[in-house]
């Protein structure tokens, strides 16, 4: 298990499928994680299983647990490119109780220091959707830096919005202040 300041970052596990199906099946959650509703789909436990818990979609998952270990969100990394040494990162606070108090910042910042300091990644990126301005604080706030802009890529109820694509490099973390 990972340790922040204040979360934790541990593997998935089986007993983890109903909180996921909460998660991703819930409008506000989505909204703001991937500006995305109504989903095409509303997953049951099956899918969300098949989708997320099988060996061969182990693609660096985490449950984010709190002071109290209780599970309040997801993050991760996928998109693996091992020559360039790079990734792409997600993250979902799932519990909204936990919204905008910085455990989002925490837990992306333990999972920063496993991917650049253990995995020896040099490059990690991420993208949000235009206006998820709290995503986009906490990010900069690590080092994120805008690198791009997808034009009118996402559609977020019934209007089009870009998404914005952010890199931080191993070098740039290393220099920023510890907050």
């Amino acid at each position: 298990m990972l340790q922040g300041k204040r979360t934790f970052l541990r593997p998935l596990a089986p007993d983890d499928i109903p909180i996921y199906q909460k998660w991703y099946n819930d409008q506000e959650v989505n909204y703001w994680a991937n500006g995305a509703w109504p989903l095409s789909t509303m997953f049951n436990e099956e899918e969300i299983e098949e989708r997320f818990f099988t060996p061969e979609k182990d693609n660096g998952r985490y449950i984010i647990l709190n002071e109290e270990h209780k599970p309040i969100g997801t993050t991760g990394f996928r998109d693996i490119n091992y020559p360039a040494r790079s990734a792409v990162l997600f993250i979902i606070i799932g519990e909204k109780d936990f919204w905008g108090r910085g455990y989002g910042t925490d837990a992306l910042k333990v999972l920063l220091d496993y991917l650049f300091f253990q995995w020896n990644f040099n490059r990690l990126s991420l993208d949000l959707w235009d206006g998820n301005f709290r995503a986009q604080k906490a990010y900069e706030k690590l080092g994120f830096k805008t690198e791009g802009r997808l034009r009118q890529a996402r559609f977020v109820l019934g209007e089009y919005h870009d998404a914005i694509l952010m890199g931080l490099l191993r070098d740039e973390y290393t220099q920023l202040p510890k907050y």
